[in-house]
C-alpha cells in the first residue's frame, strides 16, 4: 500500500526532529543528545526517568537510539502533535 501524503511528512518530520538532536551525525542518538532532548520535550524530566525512557527506547540495548528506534517512540508518544 502506498502511504499518504500525510504519513510522508509526519515521517519526514520525525527524521528532521532525529536529524536535529543527532548533534555529531552519525545516525545515532546517544545519551547526551537523548539529555537535550529530553530537555526539550520535557523539560521537568529528572536524569533518572530520562534514563528510563532512553533504556526503554533503546529495545536493541546497544546504548544509541538509531532511526527505527526514534520512529517507533515518536509515533506511540508524540503522534498526536
Amino acid at each position: 500500500a502506498l502511504m499518504s501524503n500525510e504519513l510522508k511528512s509526519k515521517l519526514a518530520e520525525i527524521r528532521e526532529n532525529f536529524e536535529f538532536f543527532d548533534n555529531d551525525g552519525n545516525g545515532l542518538i546517544d545519551f547526551n543528545e537523548f539529555l537535550s532532548l529530553m530537555r526539550t520535550v520535557s523539560p521537568e524530566a529528572s536524569l533518572r526517568e530520562s534514563g528510563e525512557g532512553f533504556s526503554m527506547i533503546d529495545t536493541n540495548s546497544d546504548g544509541y537510539i538509531d532511526l527505527d528506534e526514534f520512529m517507533k517512540w515518536w509515533q506511540t508518544t508524540w503522534w498526536e502533535f
